[in-house]
């Protein structure tokens, strides 16, 4: 009997871990909406580290994955509906301007009184506009030709499935409390790289300067008079002198290293924004009562 309810089991269990990921990727299903005050301190950190993945894949083109982290980090913390224009511009860039719509109605209906609320409506109506352009071009396609019959040798050809590609509309400018996350990425993560070695020598050189420290300390309790001390504490002062030394200097390249680290970090941020905004779009945090904003740029 054991035997035969083991495979059962499993079967149960690899159904039900097939179906989650179904349920949780349907595309038009929002979590309702709730009080930040209802939300605890660890899901808000959570439903943070979740978004900042999601962004991640929006900045690689990975739209699919983008709209399934950004969702779920909303079921986790449901209190911030900013994350809705974001979700609209994943699924534009995606394609789906039907969805994009959904959600750019359903950020409305949940924060009427938001600050962004006109530019809102704007995106809504180019997107509408851009809908309304494409359905002529995409019944194009399923017209018969209106030409007489061909002949036998060209009915290949005629009865050939027509491609017509979509017309290239202009990418609507947004900008209000909901950040739309650049394409090309935000600041670089290798200023981070030289903070990060900074920060390293500098923790040597303090290292070194307090075992110098120590050293010199002990030899000067040994042989006060510095005159005729034993060489065992002479070269205990001598070798913390250049600990001490060495230190200081191992120190001074650590600061300069987290500065310039620090430095190109906010260039390069500050470039990038610049570029963002030559194109129309307006890098500002979404400002909610749970979320301050994100370092690499984007916030929610």
């Amino acid at each position: 009997m054991r035997s035969t309810r083991k495979p059962l089991l499993f079967l149960l269990f690899m159904g039900m871990v097939a179906a989650v990921p179904a349920m949780a990727q349907s595309p038009s299903a929002y979590p309702a909406a709730c009080d930040a005050s209802k939300v605890s301190k660890t899901d808000v950190e959570r439903a943070h580290t979740v978004f900042i993945s999601g962004k991640g894949f929006l900045d690689e083109a990975n739209y699919d994955k983008a709209i399934s982290y950004f969702k779920d980090a909303y079921s986790i913390d449901c209190s911030v509906h900013g994350i809705l224009p974001i979700i609209a511009t994943a699924y534009e860039r995606k394609g789906d301007k039907a969805e994009a719509i959904h959600a750019l109605e359903e950020y409305l209906q949940r924060v009427p009184n938001a600050p962004d609320h006109d530019v809102i409506e704007r995106r809504i109506r180019n997107l509408k506009d851009q809908l309304a352009q494409e359905k002529p071009t995409a019944t194009a396609v399923a017209v018969p030709p209106t030409t007489a019959a061909p002949t036998p040798a060209a009915v290949p050809s005629a009865t050939a499935p027509v491609v017509v590609e979509p017309t290239a509309t202009a990418a609507p400018t947004y900008s209000g409390s909901a950040a739309i996350p650049p394409t090309e990425g935000g600041p670089k993560a290798a200023p981070w790289v030289v903070v990060g070695a900074g920060g390293a020598l500098l923790v040597t050189g303090a290292v070194l300067l307090a075992v110098g420290s120590g050293d010199v300390s002990s030899a000067d309790k040994s042989c006060s008079t510095h005159m005729q001390c034993a060489t065992s504490v002479a070269d205990q002062g001598n070798r913390g002198r250049g600990l001490e030394t060495v230190g200081v200097v191992v120190g001074i390249a650590g600061i300069a290293g987290v500065a310039a680290g620090l430095t190109w970090h906010f260039v390069d941020a500050k470039s990038h924004a610049g570029s963002s905004a030559s194109r129309g779009t307006k890098l500002t945090p979404v400002v909610t009562p749970t979320f301050a904003g994100l370092a690499l740029g984007g916030s929610f």
